[in-house]
């Protein structure tokens, strides 16, 4: 493990061990601050070549340095860490050398999920629990809610539905054909056909001829 010392902006490496390429979640640093640091956000920052990487720093101080800095051998580590106060950057300290990347034994290349950002980070640490209120998903810290979003409703795209109740301009013309009403068509075939104007002229001329005989 690493063991930095953060004394105002001087940082300074007071143990510290060989680092591999493909080194993943076993390199292990701990900050320590003097008192300038009281009250203060902190988040360490490590770099290896154009590959930086920030972590945020909890109460113990402690972090896994990211792998995406350990990926290339032969490149120099090296690590700061800064203060925030309200959003801002009020303490930064110098770049330390934590040593050369040497190479280690791999089969190859495998996919990494990435290191998270700090935003994501502090969601994390604040985020303990979810509720689901209708359509609307809560995040909680405690009974604290923290970020809401609302989910599509049920059935597929952005404003579908599958419940026929809930559809606008049910009565609009055309809206309903025979085959989406159960048993419709079956009751249709009950209904006597309207006769047609000859059909009808015959049977009259029919009966006048009964009526003469």
């Amino acid at each position: 493990m690493f063991i930095l010392y953060a004394n105002k902006t001087q940082l300074t490496v007071r143990a510290r061990e060989p680092l591999t390429s493909g080194m993943l979640n076993t390199a292990e640093a701990r900050f320590e601050f003097s008192p300038d640091w009281e009250g203060l956000t902190r988040t360490a920052v490590f770099k290896a070549g154009n590959e930086v990487r920030s972590v945020l720093l909890g109460a113990d101080g402690q972090c896994t340095i990211p792998w995406e800095v350990l990926s290339t051998p032969r490149a120099a580590l090296r690590a700061g860490v800064y203060g925030t106060r309200d959003g801002e950057v009020v303490l930064p300290t110098v770049w330390e050398n934590l040593g050369i990347i040497l190479e280690g034994a791999a089969p190859g290349e495998n996919a990494r999920p990435p290191t998270p950002d700090l935003w994501e980070q502090e969601l994390a640490g604040k985020a303990d629990g979810m509720n689901l209120d209708g359509l609307t998903l809560r995040l909680l810290s405690g009974t604290e809610t923290i970020a809401e979003v609302e989910l599509p409703p049920a059935g597929g795209g952005e404003g579908g539905t599958s419940d026929h109740r809930s559809l606008t301009g049910r009565d609009a013309g055309n809206q309903h054909p025979i085959a989406a009403i159960t048993g419709l068509a079956e009751a249709l075939e009950t209904i006597p056909r309207p006769m047609t104007a000859d059909e009808l002229r015959k049977i009259l001329l029919g009966g006048t001829k009964h009526a003469h005989k």
